[in-house]
């Protein structure tokens, strides 16, 4: 499983392989608690047919990201950044200071790993 950031390629898969993730741990005898989510998949992806279950045997890879925090914090810093009025005009973030500010939580990360592995899900990888 590989943990990254929304709007990258692996955020746009966990989006389209979300849901057949929870199909095949249905499918499985697994017990899910199924609850109905939104706002989760693409339109591109929601306007598309099934072309069926994928068969037992077959191994499916999943990429899961997971989304920043403080998002009104964010956007307000990204309004300061570019305002040449805002005592913050281009004083832009390390990458380091940007994933501590805004980036999942180690706790973030874990509660997805334990998910993952509470459904005998293997992860192989993680990228924090």
């Amino acid at each position: 499983m590989l943990l990254g950031w929304p709007g990258t390629l692996r955020g746009r898969l966990l989006a389209l392989a979300l849901p057949l993730l929870l199909c095949a741990a249905a499918r499985s005898g697994l017990a899910v608690d199924r609850q109905k989510l939104t706002g989760h998949v693409p339109a591109l992806a929601a306007n598309q047919a099934s072309v069926g279950r994928l068969p037992a045997e077959q191994r499916m890879k999943l990429a899961i990201g997971l989304p920043l925090r403080n998002q009104e914090e964010l956007n307000l810093l990204l309004q300061q950044l570019y305002d040449p009025a805002s005592p913050v005009y281009h004083a832009y973030l390390t990458p380091q200071d940007f994933a501590q500010r805004f980036g999942p939580t180690e706790q973030d990360y874990q509660a997805v790993m334990a998910f993952a592995t509470a459904r005998h899900l293997n992860i192989t990888k993680t990228i924090s």
